[in-house]
């Protein structure tokens, strides 16, 4: 597997694109904003988008989700739970509360509503959903090998905020303790900052420490 990373948006949004070598077909996570361009770097390394995955539905991990979709003929997927987030009145709502300009929105309508478990074929390679609330109620990551898109439930040394709407701190914590108890170390790929490993966070993390009880 490879793995493209690109820094979107007016709030720097981590969107990767990872591909299967051998088919070169590949999926976005997360495309938070400029959307020609996340589907020209996938063209300029051959790569076919077949999936759009979002980890949650905030307005910084979908405002490109149109464009990718309209570009690329890709199919859609997010975790049932955020699906109300998808919405022209949710994002114009969330646009407002960070004090940004609305914008004019069709709303998405997604191919696939992922719930836990929920596994997703790209060429060879196998995405899984874990369903990780806190951040937003359908917050989630997406396993795939060795690799963990965490969105905004992990980041390096952090975790995700809980106080929008739909957050929950006591539900963040028992999504880090499962992510803290997954066997081996990974690589984290979060949706904003920089990138960090399952074992880092083991030991680093406060939050992920406190959700252990350490």
């Amino acid at each position: 597997m490879k793995i493209l990373q690109l820094c979107v948006g007016m709030v720097g949004t981590n969107c990767y694109i990872f591909y299967d070598e051998n088919t070169m077909e590949g999926a976005v996570v997360d495309p938070g904003d400029n959307g020609p361009a996340i589907v020209n770097a996938a063209k300029e390394h051959g790569v076919k988008i077949t999936w759009v995955l979002l980890t949650h539905g905030h307005f910084d991990h979908i405002l490109g989700v149109k464009d990718v979709l309209r570009e690329t003929g890709a199919k859609l997927a997010i975790h049932e739970d955020d699906l109300w987030m998808l919405t022209p009145e949710a994002l114009s709502a969330s646009l407002r509360r960070f004090g940004l300009p609305s914008t004019a929105y069709e709303g998405i309508k997604p191919d696939i509503l992922a719930k836990e478990g929920t596994q997703i074929q790209v060429g060879g390679l196998t995405v899984t959903w874990l369903h990780t609330p806190g951040h937003t109620p359908g917050s989630s990551c997406l396993r795939v090998g060795d690799v963990l898109f965490t969105g905004d439930t992990l980041f390096r040394h952090e975790c995700g905020r809980c106080d929008l709407e739909g957050g929950d701190f006591s539900l963040m914590l028992k999504s880090l303790k499962r992510l803290h108890d997954l066997p081996g170390d990974m690589h984290v790929l979060p949706g904003h900052e920089g990138a960090s490993t399952l074992e880092e966070e083991r030991r680093m993390n406060p939050y992920m420490r406190q959700a252990v009880g350490k």
